[in-house]
């Protein structure tokens, strides 16, 4: 009898664990502390990565649901609200590797006002715009790894951050690690996207204007 009452729990333990998994947000690693940045005042980042070389970067802040993109010069870095996020793309030498976007009868209005042909292109697939050019890279390095990040911001919509820009050969050390990074965040932005997609409380409902700086939720107890 005491061998079951065992088996038991133990089976509950590890159904418990997994659905924990499964529903849990997409981690991403943390980019080691000579490659952070600063975050504007009531942003906590929860993760975040800059990249080693350029002016881009990209901070999440989990409590709120929010990123904040360090642009460089030509424009301006911001915070977005999750709801703010429209499309998110990963590349590698301008061919698509991951791809997701809002399908939402909001989403679809929003980036009905938000497209153009410009930005289309933006987010296409080079290959599929080459006849008769192989798809995806066939070369045995890479020189580029980016992800493009489509927002609700009619002045600046698209946002890039920097992966790799470099020469890597494919398999070493550099690549494996701005692959492991893109798709990471890749993950977590569509699972934002996947969030912006269910319908809201009516009292969540309002998008914040592009670029406002999102709601703070009140801090738990013994958060500073």
């Amino acid at each position: 009898m005491d061998i079951m009452v065992v088996g038991l729990l133990f089976f509950f333990i590890v159904i418990g664990l997994l659905l924990v998994t499964l529903h849990s947000t997409p981690s991403v690693d943390k980019v080691n502390k000579e490659y952070t940045f600063v975050c504007p005042p009531g942003f906590s980042p929860t993760l975040m990565y800059k990249e080693k070389y350029g002016e881009t970067g990209i901070a999440y802040d989990d409590r709120q649901k929010a990123i904040y993109i360090v642009a460089p010069e030509t424009q301006p870095s911001q915070t977005f609200w999750y709801q703010s996020i429209l499309a998110t793309a990963a590349f590698e030498d301008d061919c698509l590797i991951a791809k997701s976007v809002r399908t939402d009868e909001t989403g679809k209005q929003l980036l009905a006002r938000i497209l153009s042909e410009e930005i289309k292109t933006r987010f296409q697939d080079k290959a599929e715009s080459a006849e008769g050019e192989n798809r995806g890279p066939s070369r045995g390095t890479s020189s580029s790894i980016e992800l493009r990040i489509l927002v609700n911001n009619p002045e600046f919509p698209v946002y890039h951050i920097n992966f790799l820009n470099m020469e890597a050969k494919k398999g070493g050390v550099i690549y494996n690690d701005a692959m492991r990074y893109i798709q990471n965040w890749q993950d977590l932005l569509s699972y934002l996207i996947r969030l912006a997609r269910k319908p809201a409380p009516l009292s969540d409902q309002a998008i914040p204007a592009s670029g406002q700086q999102p709601p703070r939720q009140p801090a738990a107890a013994g958060t500073p």
